[in-house]
């Protein structure tokens, strides 16, 4: 009894086994012909393969069931079992944003016409986007508003579109950049000159035209006195002072 199960057992596994396969089949895009990298095809035991860097993959099925491909980039894809044909069989997917070319040609006497257009796929923005969009275009618009308010009553100077270019555009922020930079560096030179004055006359005790040379000889960078310390300053100063007086004397 023992032994009739057993082979019971073996022989439906064997018609099992032979009922499945191994399914090959390559992937390559309908806009450009290139091989599809990271397809992922699925049986219905929930087996995935993914594609190779030429498009090639396979996967373990049974005759009649439907796999399933898809990709991130491209429309999914349904194949029916039933149509093998092939040992490899070449399938072309679908981009799902593209721009193709039609080609139509139509024979009409002696002549042929030719006529080629553009058919394009895409799935445009998604809903979130757009909603981001509407958001920014009506705080825009609110804050024009605003502005062209406050400058009706003097509380704001210039104009309400410049201030919104200045602040929305890349052109604007660059200005805009330019502008505190410049400012800054006035202040730095301002700053620096003033305290020169001060530090190089404690320092060197040169005064009037002394002091004015020594200066022209030893001068710093703005950027330069605002990026070191004190006591760093000092010593650059008192370095400078050993340079000016082995040239001057």
């Amino acid at each position: 009894m023992r032994v009739f199960l057993g082979f019971i057992f073996l022989f439906s596994f064997a018609f099992s086994f032979a009922q499945r396969g191994i399914y090959k089949a390559q992937f390559k895009s309908l806009y450009n012909g290139e091989e599809i990298l990271y397809a992922k095809i699925a049986n219905s035991n929930g087996e995935a393969r993914l594609s190779n860097i030429n498009g090639f993959v396979s996967i373990p099925y049974e005759k009649g069931e439907e796999l399933v491909v898809t990709h991130l980039t491209f429309d999914t894809l349904f194949i029916n079992t039933n149509d093998v044909k092939a040992d490899t069989n070449l399938f072309y997917l679908r981009p799902r944003v593209y721009v193709m070319q039609e080609f139509t040609v139509s024979v009409l006497g002696p002549r042929v016409l030719f006529d080629r257009k553009f058919v394009k796929n895409d799935l445009g923005k998604s809903d979130e986007e757009k909603v981001r969009e509407k958001l920014k275009i009506i705080d825009m618009r609110m804050e024009l508003i605003n502005l062209d308010k406050s400058a009706q009553s003097g509380a704001v100077l210039g104009s309400p579109i410049t201030h919104l270019y200045e602040r929305y555009s890349k052109a604007g922020r660059e200005r805009q950049k330019y502008a505190y930079l410049l400012e800054k560096d006035k202040q730095n030179a301002k700053a620096g000159k003033i305290y020169d004055d001060i530090v190089v006359r404690a320092l060197t005790s040169y005064d009037d035209d002394e002091l004015q040379r020594f200066k022209e000889f030893c001068s710093f960078h703005p950027s330069y006195i605002a990026a070191v310390d004190a006591l760093t300053l000092y010593y650059e100063i008192i370095r400078c002072k050993k340079e000016y007086i082995e040239k001057e004397y």
